[in-house]
C-alpha cells in the first residue's frame, strides 16, 4: 500500500464545549489510518483560539496514545488585520507576523518553531513527499507559501477542508463556508500559489453524517471512543439548539474534516473536477465566498485545483467507522 506522509493544518476544538467535533475525529482517522505517517500536527486559531487549539490537540493526542507526535502553534489571527477582530473568536497576543520571542512564557514550548516556518522547513527538506492536509482557516499555509514560494512546488499535494462550488451559500451571519470566510486572504493565496491543490468543499462534507446511535457506538470502543461521543452528542445537541429550521442538522453532524483526511489515501470516495477557483475577499455580503469555473465555455482559465463534486457516503461511513474501531 502506498504511504503518504502527513502535515495536518488544524483549528481543533474537540473537547471544548460547544464547538465541533470533526477536527478531532479527522486527527483520529489519520492517525488510525494504516498508510498516514502524520509527521507534523501545526494549529491556527478558528473554531477556538489557538492557544486552546494547542493544547486540546496535545490533549487528543494522550487520548489516541500518540503523544509523540509534535505539535506547533501557528496563527492566532488572519493574514489581514482589519479582519482580527471579525473571524477569530477570542484575542490573542500573538498574531501572524509575531515571531516568538513576543509569545507568553507558557506558551513558548508550542510557539518554537512557528507553524508557517516549520511547515516550510519540512516541505523543502523532502519535496515531493510531504502532503498537507489543511482543515482550518488557511492562514499557516499562505504564511508558508508567502515565506517560502518554492513550497508550492515542493510540495506533494496540499488537500483542503474549505469552500462550497455548487451549492447555495448563506448570506446571513456567515457567508460561504467557515475556514474560508475566517480568512479569506488566506485562501486567495493559497488558490494563486501554483501548489497542486484539492479542495473538500461543504458539497461533499454535508453529506457525511455521524448519528447519535453511531455515537453511542463509538463509545463502547475505549477512552477515545467514549470521549468523542460525550462531545459529539453535546455538539449535536448544540446544532439543534441554534439551528432550530436546519433539519439536517437535527440527529447527526457533519464529518467535513475526517473526509478530507480519508481522500489522501482513498480519492475514490469522491468525485473530482478540474475548475479554476477563485474567493472573495472584499464583497460587502460575500467576503470568504469560493466562485468555482467549471471550464465549460470556450476559451476557459487554466484549472488550479481540483474540486470534490460527489462522494460516496456509504464508503466513507464504512472506511471511518472501521478505521476508529481499529483504535487502541
Amino acid at each position: 500500500m502506498e504511504s503518504f506522509r502527513v502535515v495536518l493544518d488544524t483549528d481543533l476544538a474537540m473537547g471544548a464545549a460547544g464547538s465541533d467535533v470533526d477536527d478531532g475525529f479527522a486527527l483520529a482517522l489519520a492517525i488510525a489510518e494504516p498508510a498516514i505517517d502524520v509527521e507534523l500536527i501545526t494549529t491556527v486559531g478558528g473554531n477556538s483560539d489557538v492557544e486552546t487549539s494547542t493544547r486540546l490537540t496535545k490533549e487528543l493526542l494522550a487520548v489516541l496514545g500518540r503523544p509523540d507526535i509534535g505539535v506547533v502553534r501557528g496563527a492566532a489571527a488572519p493574514l489581514d488585520p482589519a479582519l482580527r477582530s471579525a473571524s477569530r473568536p477570542s484575542a490573542t497576543d500573538v498574531n501572524t507576523s509575531t515571531d516568538t520571542a513576543t509569545a507568553t512564557a507558557t506558551d513558548r514550548d508550542t510557539a518554537e518553531p512557528y507553524a508557517a516556518v516549520e511547515i516550510a522547513r519540512r516541505v523543502m527538506a523532502a519535496p515531493g513527499e510531504i502532503t498537507l492536509v489543511a482543515i482550518g482557516p488557511l492562514t499557516n499555509v499562505a504564511m508558508a507559501l508567502l515565506l517560502e514560494p518554492r513550497l508550492a512546488a515542493a510540495v506533494r499535494e496540499i488537500v483542503v477542508m474549505g469552500g462550497v462550488y455548487l451549492e447555495q451559500t448563506n448570506v446571513g451571519r456567515m457567508p460561504g463556508e467557515y475556514n474560508f470566510w475566517c480568512d479569506p486572504y488566506a485562501a486567495d493565496v493559497v488558490l494563486n500559489s501554483g501548489a497542486p491543490l484539492r479542495l473538500v468543499g461543504l458539497d461533499v462534507t454535508r453529506k457525511v453524517r455521524l448519528s447519535r446511535a453511531d455515537a453511542r457506538e463509538l463509545a463502547q470502543g475505549g477512552e477515545f471512543g467514549m470521549f468523542a461521543a460525550e462531545h459529539t452528542e453535546a455538539w449535536i445537541s448544540f446544532q439543534e439548539r441554534t439551528k432550530p429550521r436546519e433539519e439536517l442538522e437535527h440527529g447527526s453532524c457533519a464529518l467535513h474534516d475526517p473526509l478530507a483526511v480519508a481522500v489522501v489515501t482513498h480519492p475514490e470516495l469522491v468525485t473530482w473536477r478540474d475548475a479554476y477557483v477563485a474567493v472573495e475577499t472584499a464583497g460587502r455580503v460575500t467576503r470568504g465566498v469560493a466562485i468555482a469555473d467549471l471550464l465549460m465555455w470556450e476559451d476557459p482559465p487554466a484549472p488550479n485545483c481540483k474540486i470534490a463534486t460527489a462522494v460516496d457516503a456509504p464508503a466513507f461511513r464504512e472506511l471511518f467507522l472501521q478505521r476508529l474501531a481499529a483504535l487502541p
